[in-house]
């Protein structure tokens, strides 16, 4: 009789469990279980209406985040494209189809930031971060929604409210957020030198990135989540992977780039903050758990995905040009070579490795190869590119070939003839000496 009790308490229990499970959509589920609220409908509504949801709070952040967001763009380093942009956007209404809560007045929103740095946050008024530097680093589209969904668990949960503490104000951050925008406005009115650079370099986060992302400026707007915040993220977003039949070791994989990242790039402008990515341990933290049963022999690093790579081709261009820009050739070529590879390649891609190469390869077959590639970018090119005949015009040099570096000099000069530049001051010199010695 006791048993027949029992049997009946657990399978009610069950039922109840699998009727929650159904009639919740995933994140409201996952609210309700942050929230401690009672798995029906009256308990939740009740939950939603006596929630502590600290108003004022956030009003404090959601206008903090719209004041960064106006300075970055004042500043000119969001990405602007909109094909990609579109993409992202399929991805997060695919993770998150449903509204928000309305007290949380959370409305999803998504921008890009040109910076080498993989970087990915999110502020509290639901508006996602994310750098050229993460949608290059990973490789597959289960990875980047892996990524993403981290970002939606951290809103759902209001993490940038619980890591707002009572010393913040608005004034203080703004006070914040203005030393970085005056330390980032001295680096990026630096003078780059070469044009090619000028529009994509001045406004990246490279030399500016070490203020405007930096752990205080971003703790300050709610995104200096602590240890327990991050893995509760990392594993909401493993459970809704897993839920939704994605690719369960996508996003270990994820963190195992950035660990094979962060050692990397130990103690240079690169270098990834232990405060905001908690890397140690990360990796460990969702393999060990038996709920998920993933097996650490099908751990690997998945081969390139074409379709992912052509949907972010042109973002691979520009981070690798900043790369480039900053002479990080050995890194911006891997990069440059998934851009060829993809289906929609631009002459950019091509004279960007081509460049690169010229400052890493020297032998002759090497320099041939890097003529090869420039010819590409002849044939790709959708917009002006001169400094294809200036690449020529060195390699020409190289291989002792002069009439054809004069050639591509000439080309060169005249594409610039009407500025009064560094750039057409150099190519008159490189004229000069080439017609003294072939005696012209």
């Amino acid at each position: 009789m006791k048993f027949k009790f029992f049997l009946s308490v657990l399978l009610f229990v069950s039922f109840q469990t699998m009727a929650n499970k159904t009639t919740y959509s995933f994140w409201t589920q996952k609210w309700i279980e942050n929230s401690s609220a009672n798995a029906n409908q009256e308990g939740y509504q009740e939950a939603l209406s006596n929630h502590n949801w600290h108003y004022k709070n956030r009003k404090i952040l959601h206008e903090s985040a719209q004041d960064y967001l106006q300075q970055l763009e004042l500043q000119e380093v969001f990405f602007i494209d909109p094909e990609l942009e579109d993409y992202l956007y399929q991805l997060i209404y695919q993770i998150h189809p449903k509204e928000f809560p309305d007290q949380q007045n959370i409305h999803l929103n998504i921008k890009m930031i040109k910076s080498v740095v993989p970087e990915v946050f999110s502020f509290a008024n639901g508006t996602i971060i994310i750098s050229t530097g993460m949608l290059s680093l990973l490789q597959s589209e289960d990875e980047l929604i892996a990524v993403l969904a981290r970002e939606i668990a951290h809103l759902s949960l209001d993490h940038n409210i619980e890591a707002y503490t009572a010393l913040q104000t608005k004034k203080t951050i703004s006070s914040i957020i203005g030393t970085g925008v005056y330390i980032a406005s001295t680096v990026n009115s630096m003078d780059k030198g070469d044009s090619f650079w000028e529009a994509d370099y001045l406004g990246s986060f490279y030399g500016a990135g070490s203020e405007l992302l930096s752990y205080g400026l971003l703790s300050a707007l709610g995104v200096g989540y602590n240890r327990t915040r991050t893995y509760e993220a990392d594993e909401i977003a493993q459970e809704w992977m897993m839920e939704n039949q994605r690719n369960p070791y996508a996003l270990v994989q994820v963190i195992r780039r950035l660990q094979f990242f962060e050692s990397k790039h130990r103690g240079t402008n690169l270098a990834l903050d232990e405060n905001r990515f908690f890397i140690t341990n990360r990796f460990e933290n969702i393999l060990k758990k038996k709920k998920y049963n993933l097996e650490p022999s099908k751990i690997q690093l998945m081969p390139l995905d074409i379709n992912y790579d052509t949907n972010i081709s042109d973002c691979l261009m520009i981070n690798s040009k900043l790369l480039v820009s900053e002479e990080i050739y050995s890194e911006a070529i891997p990069y440059l070579n998934r851009s060829i590879k993809s289906n929609w390649v631009s002459g950019e891609s091509y004279l960007l490795k081509a460049i690169a190469m010229r400052h890493t390869k020297y032998s002759e077959s090497d320099n041939r190869a890097i003529l090869s590639l420039l010819e590409k970018a002849k044939e790709n090119a959708s917009t002006d590119l001169p400094w294809i005949w200036s690449e020529e015009g060195l390699i020409h040099l190289r291989l002792k070939e002069d009439n054809d570096a004069l050639n591509a000099f000439v080309k060169f000069e005249e594409y610039f003839s009407e500025e009064q530049s560094d750039t057409a001051f150099w190519a008159q010199k490189m004229i000069a000496k080439l017609k003294k010695r072939i005696n012209l």
